[in-house]
């Protein structure tokens, strides 16, 4: 019954590992620097939890395995979609329109991607910017809208490929 719980367990970790990183790569859920902290820490915990109570050994050993494989996304390079999350988040409500260009070119500089599509247009009554990653690879439409109301940004919608 022991072999079945561990390789269970094992594998249910690989899977939530596993959703992260693709979580990361199509949202750049990773941005969320403090959150997903915290994801890893209660991860963790619940991972510990579940071994200790299997195993009664080793559950703070997988549990630190488990943040640390988890943290792991923090160090690696990140992908352009979390870099695109970053200028987002860096771009609050209240912001000039005319620092976003600025920030999404603070977010790319030293990275290996070509600098996002940034369009000013009108759409329904708003301003907005437009910052698309179509530029960078085909048939990749993630993109930030930024919609602006005298000259500040009101909103920002993030949208995945």
């Amino acid at each position: 019954m022991k072999p079945f719980l561990s390789i269970s367990l094992v594998l249910s970790f690989a899977l939530v590992a596993y959703v992260t990183y693709v979580a990361d790569q199509i949202f750049g859920i990773v941005a969320y620097t403090s959150g997903y902290l915290a994801f890893c820490l209660l991860a963790a915990l619940a991972f510990g939890g579940v071994c200790h109570v299997c195993f009664k050994k080793y559950a703070s050993a997988f549990a630190l395995v488990v943040f640390g494989i988890l943290t792991a996304h923090l160090f690696m390079p990140p992908p352009s979609e979390r870099l695109l999350r970053s200028a987002m988040l860096k771009a609050t409500p209240g912001t000039h329109v005319s620092e976003i260009i600025d920030i999404v070119k603070q977010q790319y500089e030293g990275s290996s991607y070509e600098m996002p599509a940034i369009n000013v247009d009108q759409m329904g009554g708003y301003d907005r910017v437009h910052v698309s990653l179509l530029s960078q690879k085909a048939k990749n439409c993630t993109s930030v809208i930024f919609l602006v109301e005298n000259g500040r940004i009101s909103r920002s919608i993030y949208s995945p490929d």
